[in-house]
């Protein structure tokens, strides 16, 4: 008597390939599409030609078959287009090196001979606006008073020097804008500050940017400046 392959069998194939592909490190005794196939071929080879398969599981399985092809095909093609975007994001990323970042911080990186820049963000006009700065032991080292802005983005550029018109050493200094309407009544706002991207590191995949002893998102730069 011919020896023949049980559609439970053949079901049972299925859903192991299904499985394989939404986990592909299982074992490699796991049956994937090829066993699948093989196992149906085996199916209508081996039947009893006075008892053959019923038409309606026969399409049931083909429809099987069918359907763990395109769950195939839709894996490969996903996992390409995600090491394509990996590949285009580290890039990227590269290509940011050596240029410098405005993001949201108090923080400000002190250059020799080289302009820091401060930016500030009013949600209103003022009537005037002073900036704090304060080296890395909290000691004030600079008062600038810098009369009537405007609102929205303002940028504020710092020589380097303190209140005696002494050059500052390089470094990470800690700055504060201070702004008020013509009432004397403060206003809110955000404040930014600028830095030389230097290097990246990689988290899960995902860059991280390496500037003025800061460590920074994508999302965190507001501006990249050459």
């Amino acid at each position: 008597m011919a020896v023949q392959s049980s559609i439970s069998d053949i079901q049972s194939a299925g859903a192991t390939a299904q499985q394989q592909i939404a986990n592909p490190t299982a074992g490699s005794n796991a049956l994937g599409k090829n066993e699948f196939l093989k196992l149906l071929t085996a199916q209508l080879q081996q039947q009893d030609p006075t008892q053959p398969m019923d038409s309606t599981a026969f399409v049931a399985q083909l429809a099987q078959f069918s359907s763990l092809e395109q769950m195939n095909n839709v894996n490969d093609t996903l996992t390409k287009m995600l090491t394509s975007q990996d590949t285009a994001l580290q890039t990227t990323a590269a290509g940011m090196v050596g240029k410098t970042a405005v993001f949201n911080t108090d923080q400000v990186t002190l250059t020799p001979g080289k302009q820091s820049t401060i930016t500030t963000t009013l949600s209103q006009a003022a009537g005037n606006v002073n900036l704090v700065i304060q080296d890395a032991s909290g000691n004030k080292v600079r008062v600038m008073a810098l009369g009537p802005m405007p609102s929205g983005l303002n940028t504020i550029k710092w020589d380097g020097l303190d209140d005696n018109g002494k050059a500052l050493d390089a470094g990470t200094y800690t700055t504060t804008v201070n702004a008020v309407d013509i009432n004397g009544k403060s206003i809110s706002l955000t404040q930014n500050g600028s830095a030389k991207i230097t290097g990246i590191t990689y988290d899960k995949g995902i860059p991280k940017f390496l500037a003025g002893g800061s460590t920074l998102q994508l999302s965190d730069i507001s501006e990249l400046d050459e």
